[in-house]
């Protein structure tokens, strides 16, 4: 994937999003019929969140995962990724969500430490 734009407001972030469509992954995933595999839409939350804080983070707890439309990047090659976050403790608890012009393809509860 690769950033378009990203829009920053205290504890909330929006970056918008763009598949590479011809990368392997989509080829495997499923072949005629490419769909993002749910490990890699938890891992572009996970590294955009990095991005932002200039660090790396490991997953400590994943919670509330939700697919809830699956993401066929050749049909939607752009999504909003929008994520807020709280810091208790040295912990970083992050709400993402995923979605395209009202459509929610994906809400994920985790904490990054």
């Amino acid at each position: 994937y690769s950033i378009k734009s990203q829009n920053i407001t205290d504890n909330n972030i929006c970056y918008k999003i763009a598949f590479f469509t011809e990368n392997f992954i989509f080829k495997a995933h499923f072949p005629n019929n490419p769909i993002t595999p749910g490990v890699c839409l938890i891992q572009i939350c996970v590294e955009l969140f990095e991005i932002l804080k200039n660090r790396t983070f490991n997953i400590n707890i994943l919670k509330n995962i939700k697919f809830t439309a699956p993401i066929n990047p050749i049909e939607v090659p752009e999504v909003d990724v929008l994520i807020s976050f709280s810091e208790k403790g040295g912990l970083f608890h992050l709400k993402a969500k995923m979605e395209k012009g009202g459509q929610v393809f994906t809400k994920i509860n985790m904490v990054l430490a």
